[in-house]
This record gives C-alpha cells, structure tokens and sequence, in this order.
C-alpha cells in the first residue's frame, strides 16, 4: 500500500471529540417479511398487501410465477 506521502498529501490529526467506537449509531433495522421471516431492505409494505413481505413472498401471494 502506497504512503499517501508519495501522492503530496500530508497525514492529518483526527478532529477532537471524534471517537472510532460508534457505539451510540444505531445499526440499520430492516423489516421483516411476516410470511418467511426474512429481514432486508427488500421487505416492504406491498400494492394491495397490508403487511410486509420480501419480493418473493409477494410474488408468491399475488401468484406472480
């Protein structure tokens, strides 16, 4: 790996008060899909569906196959 010296940059001091541990960010929560449980991005509340459900769970109940 390459010093970013040799780019002419030059290394700078962390901002005062800015921590590495990120314990108080809270990780991304995901839904869940109601029918098989997966949790992702994916799993929203559906056209004509009122609960959540991943893509495969809606084509599934829409018989979209």
């Amino acid at each position: 790996m390459a010093d970013l010296r040799d780019f002419g940059l030059k290394p700078q001091d962390p901002p005062e008060g800015d921590d590495d541990d990120r314990d108080d960010d809270p990780e991304p929560r995901w839904p869940e899909c109601d029918d098989c449980g997966y949790v992702g991005r994916e799993v929203t509340g559906r056209l004509n569906q009122s609960v959540p459900l991943c893509t495969a769970c809606f084509v599934e109940r829409e018989g979209l196959l």
